[in-house]
């Protein structure tokens, strides 16, 4: 464990990483109280807002934002973030839209009967063109910049920030290893889970039509070579972690599928309590 854990920890949540997963071993980290997500707990302007003792308060700010918020934050705050491969992340971010009806992007997805493909090329969403290096970038918010216009000078933005300012740097693909990385950094014992927010719809990437695949690979071809840059540090970072790496991951994995069913059903018995809070917050800030 840690002697004096950084505050607050950040993680730089970019849609459709394994997040929601993540959040619930978050949640067996630190007191709820001491949690804050933007646009849960408030919108990004909101926690802009906060006072320096407010902030004082939030040992785990986590949430869709860019890298920029860093100007609002202390020093001491400790970073971190998880990539997913372009081409996936993109093909689960549509499912995602189709099944959310508060998504941004919803009911045009949807009453405009789009396509994956369409989506992509419509243009409606900045998420889906190189959504990952807008969101790591010192960029406020990431879509400031119209689609199609990032540029090589947003990605050195992000590969730098990746090297020097993240205590670690996850793949969805290597989720086990990514909760090996954070027990490291940040001293979390409790990583065993229960698969969070899957789609049982959609069909894998590598289904994908010829022509739908393209379209999304010209759309992200920043987010390509960004994931290339991930691949590297992450496995810069497992080295740290000793040669039984191996045995230990093994031995986790076992534990971790032996006991799912009881994670899953603990994990599905603190929703309600969180359900609850919200609704009240939302009831005061109604009041």
């Amino acid at each position: 464990m840690l002697d004096q854990p950084p505050k607050p920890v950040v993680f730089l949540h970019i849609p459709k990483t394994a997040g929601s997963t993540l959040y619930r071993i978050i949640e067996t980290h630190y007191p709820w109280k001491n949690i804050y997500t933007i646009w849960q707990t408030g919108t990004l302007e909101e926690f802009k807002q906060l006072s320096p003792e407010e902030l004082a308060k939030i040992e785990m700010l986590r949430g869709h934002f860019a890298f920029g918020l860093k100007q609002q934050l202390p020093a001491t705050a400790a970073y971190f973030t998880i990539l997913r491969e372009p081409v996936d992340r993109v093909v689960s971010y549509y499912h995602f839209i189709c099944r959310s009806p508060r998504h941004y992007c919803y009911q045009q997805v949807t009453q405009g009967q789009m396509s994956l493909e369409q989506f992509v090329t419509s243009q409606i969403d900045t998420l889906a063109d190189n959504g990952q290096t807008r969101l790591l970038a010192n960029l406020s918010s990431g879509h400031e910049i119209p689609f199609g216009q990032c540029t090589t000078g947003l990605l050195a933005q992000a590969k730098e920030n990746l090297q020097t300012q993240m205590q670690v740097v996850g793949l969805t693909e290597r989720f086990d290893e990514t909760l090996f990385l954070l027990r490291a950094a940040f001293g979390w014992q409790k990583i065993r889970y229960s698969r969070q927010n899957v789609s049982t719809e959609r069909k894998p990437a590598t289904t994908l039509q010829p022509a739908t695949r393209k379209a999304i690979q010209e759309c992200n071809q920043l987010d390509i070579e960004l994931y290339r840059f991930a691949e590297t540090l992450f496995e810069t970072q497992l080295d740290r972690l000793g040669e039984d790496l191996p045995q230990k991951l093994a031995a986790f994995r076992l534990a971790n599928g032996r006991f799912q069913p009881l994670t899953h059903f603990l994990w599905e018995l603190r929703k309600y309590p969180v359900r609850t809070y919200l609704r009240n917050l939302l009831e005061r800030k109604r009041s």
